[in-house]
């Protein structure tokens, strides 16, 4: 029996520990969060993808069989649309409008300085 485990860590720093329990004969598969059980599924045989939500994040977990062999994957989805993403995306691009007007401004007082130094010292 196959067995994994991960730690996500939340904003609010709490930690929950992910797991998963894949027998190598029969396939079943389970998936935990904690202590609560967030996915059973039996013939687990083929690579398939799993999607739980831990609080307000949406996370996957990937079963991979290649060659007879799995491998497991976790990992937390910020591309799908989700509210979580769509303020995720948001602050985003609130940071480049940030960075944008700084540089702006940077620029304009470098060629402030430029101007002010060839026009009196010409």
């Amino acid at each position: 029996m196959s067995q994994m485990t991960w730690t996500y860590i939340g904003d609010d720093g709490d930690q929950h520990k992910i797991g998963l329990f894949h027998g190598d004969n029969t396939g079943h598969l389970l998936i935990y969060c904690d202590a609560r059980i967030v996915v059973i599924d039996f013939n687990v045989l083929t690579s398939r993808n799993y999607s739980f939500f831990i609080d307000d994040e949406l996370c996957d977990l990937e079963v991979e069989e290649k060659d007879g062999k799995f491998s497991y994957g976790f990992k937390v989805d910020e591309v799908t649309d989700t509210p979580r993403n769509r303020g995720r995306a948001k602050m985003v691009r609130e940071e480049v409008r940030q960075t944008l007007v700084v540089g702006l401004i940077f620029l304009l007082i470098i060629l402030l300085i430029v101007w002010l130094v060839f026009r009196f010292n010409s």
